[in-house]
């Protein structure tokens, strides 16, 4: 009996690890791929396609990497125990945060960055982060 609690609070320690190898594999995939992209692809004979992988790629790489980062930075800020929803919304973050970090680089490669346009961008990544963290703070109650 004490060997079936003890395998049911593994069970819940350890999903987290693996969901974070898992966003670690996906961030080294991306870029893996997004190294591959700079390096061959040509602009000029495809430019359509080596956009497309080039955004994707950076997307993937950017969202695993940011991820990984804001999943540490609550680790080391929390005292308390880090579940599986630490990562979870690590990973929302994260993803956000590429976006807004590849529709950036999208208006800066058509000339249409300026500062009022990334302010406006991140304040709209913004609203959009304290609406869904105030709907998980809805959802525990």
């Amino acid at each position: 009996m004490a060997q079936d609690s003890n395998s049911q609070k593994d069970f819940f320690i350890v999903p987290h690890y693996r969901l974070l190898s898992l966003i670690f594999l996906i961030a080294l995939l991306g870029w893996g791929a997004w190294l591959l992209v700079i390096y061959k692809f040509d602009p000029y004979n495809s430019p359509g396609l080596a956009l497309a992988f080039f955004f994707l790629s950076s997307f993937f790489a950017f969202s695993g990497t940011f991820a990984i980062i804001l999943f540490f930075l609550k680790k080391w800020r929390a005292r308390d125990q880090i579940y599986i929803k630490h990562v979870l919304i690590s990973l929302r973050q994260g993803i956000l945060l590429s976006l807004c970090t590849c529709l950036c680089l999208a208006l800066l490669m058509l000339g249409l960055l300026r500062i009022w346009n990334g302010l406006l961008l991140v304040a709209l990544i913004m609203l959009v982060e304290f609406y869904l963290s105030g709907k998980d703070e809805l959802e525990t109650f």
